[in-house]
């Protein structure tokens, strides 16, 4: 075994309870020690183990490299002495994590800790701070000033609080759901963690989780950037330059893609949490509805008694009962039976008692008996839809591909001008960032640079949009423009944009060779964006 996984061994084994007292001991050493000073470090500790049985301990954990030995000769004072076994015992470093691990997971009764929020409002704050500076202008000679370093140190240092008390907030939500025998005081607690906490933290992380998401997608450009700069502001960065040590979280690429998965709107451990609540609703509904039938009118014996009393009626008594009990779920249930003298396939009526679990009395199947129909046969149709979806995912990979190998002004075909526009409509509602605003809708990204004099045009064969004093640019999202694209603007001279939202017009057009200078006239649709 290549790994450390036998150091885990000593938990497992029948004797754990010694060789855990043991590893405290030599945990919390700052020195070697004997076998004698471990067995009186144990006796203080209220735990007697006589010295030989320590030795054997020490040389089992020995063998699974939970501790280190080494050969004490400073006490020797014969040639004898040198010969015999004179060893001083240390915990190995895998044997010290696995002793951490069990002693801060494993002992005692985990505890759920409080959902930092404030966490992830520092961490949606200097991401959206760092992607601002970034995407305003390149730093220079490729290097972050000392507020862009504090914040990648904020980021993952903010991280690493919110993912362990989130993760400890699951556990102990899915701990209460997958139970369904639970009593009044538990059913309320799980009532209330769905209801008032879980539920409201649920909405602070989606919220913050889509900022983030946004941020990080201006970001993944400079993830390496971001973590040079994390590793020249370490202190031991000729150490971790030569490979004696790794750096701290933010100081590879991985890790800044790591983030960027945590806080994905769709597979991000906010989805997942805010899943695992929906999947919990049931469960809380099963408990509360057993509770009610165990406290209240639906318990067993209160319709027995009041089947009882319904059928002492002489006229329709037999009635009743054959309606109450003709169709009944119980009375086609069947069980094996503790008795071994009873036969193969006993009845209902001759055969022994069997208890019916509760949940299933509870949320027992109802409704028509007997084997349903044979589901309809729609795999034509799912090859239908699936090639429909391809060939449009097709054709707009190929609109998306016009409109970045375009130059700004040129004449587009239909679907591509389509595309453009949503790109188009998303920066126009985008906030400014100094001389410009960027939008990204399905893959294609648009930058709107102000100029404040003349109009940008986006033209297509029946129409065109006219974008007084802003010229748009086209690209992928989280990367520049194209040369070609740039050269066709190269010497505009560009302005801060203050405006709130740009205005646009949408106007009839006849094709290319109308003037593509024309201003909108009377029967212009004017769209603003806020």
């Amino acid at each position: 075994m290549g790994d450390a996984r036998q150091v885990v061994g000593y938990l497992v084994r029948p004797e754990s309870a010694d060789y855990i007292a043991i590893m405290e001991v030599l945990e919390g050493s700052v020195t070697d020690l004997t076998v004698t000073e471990v067995a009186a470090a144990l006796s203080v500790a209220g735990l007697g183990m006589e010295a030989r049985l320590v030795e054997t301990r020490l040389d089992a954990l020995k063998d699974m490299g939970a501790v280190s030995v080494r050969s004490d000769t400073s006490r020797a004072r014969r040639y004898a002495e040198i010969l015999a076994r004179n060893w001083r015992y240390t915990a190995s470093p895998a044997g010290r994590h696995v002793q951490r691990f069990y002693r801060q997971v494993l002992a005692g009764t985990p505890t759920v800790r409080e959902i930092p929020i404030v966490s992830l409002s520092r961490i949606v704050t200097h991401l959206e701070q760092l992607a601002e500076s970034l995407g305003a202008r390149e730093p220079a000679a490729g290097h972050l000033d000392a507020a862009g370093v504090d914040a990648v140190s904020a980021v993952f240092t903010s991280h690493d609080d919110l993912d362990a008390a989130l993760v400890g907030a699951e556990d102990a939500l899915m701990t209460l759901a997958d139970r369904f025998d639970l009593d009044e005081e538990r059913t309320n607690d799980l009532k209330g963690l769905l209801v008032d906490y879980a539920t409201r933290v649920a909405a602070e992380l989606d919220s913050g989780s889509a900022r983030a998401a946004a941020a990080l997608t201006v970001l993944r450009s400079w993830f390496g950037l971001l973590a040079q700069a994390a590793v020249g502001a370490s202190q031991a960065r000729d150490l971790i330059a030569a490979g004696a040590l790794s750096a701290s979280r933010g100081g590879r690429v991985e890790d800044w893609e790591g983030l960027s998965a945590w806080f994905d709107v769709r597979s991000g451990r906010a989805a997942r949490f805010s899943l695992r609540l929906v999947r919990t609703l049931p469960s809380m509904h099963a408990n509360l509805r057993r509770l009610h039938s165990s406290a209240g009118t639906a318990f067993t014996r209160t319709r027995a008694l009041a089947l009882a009393r319904a059928v002492l009626t002489p006229q329709i008594g037999v009635q009743i009962f054959q309606a109450a009990v003709g169709d009944h779920p119980w009375r086609k249930l069947y069980g094996q039976a503790d008795e071994d003298d009873a036969s193969r396939n006993p009845s209902w009526r001759g055969g022994p008692q069997v208890p019916v679990a509760t949940l299933l009395r509870t949320t027992g199947r109802s409704g028509p008996r007997g084997r349903g129909t044979t589901p309809r046969d729609d795999t034509a149709v799912k090859a239908q839809v699936a090639k429909a979806r391809s060939r449009r995912q097709a054709e707009h990979a190929v609109a998306v591909a016009a409109v970045l190998a375009s130059v700004p002004g040129q004449h587009l075909e239909a679907a591509a001008a389509r595309v453009a526009l949503a790109a188009l409509m998303a920066a126009a509602r985008a906030a400014a960032t100094g001389p410009s605003r960027t939008g990204t809708s399905g893959g294609l990204a648009c930058t709107l640079i102000h100029t404040g004099n003349g109009f940008g045009t986006l033209n297509a064969p029946t129409w065109r949009v006219l974008l007084p004093g802003r010229i748009p640019l086209f690209h992928q999202p989280g990367r520049r423009p194209s040369a070609m694209a740039l050269a066709a603007v190269a010497g505009t001279t560009t302005r801060d944009d203050i405006s709130a939202h740009a205005l646009l017009h949408l106007t009839p057009h006849a094709g290319p060779g109308a003037l593509d200078d024309e201003a909108p006239g009377p029967a212009t649709l004017q769209e603003g964006a806020a």
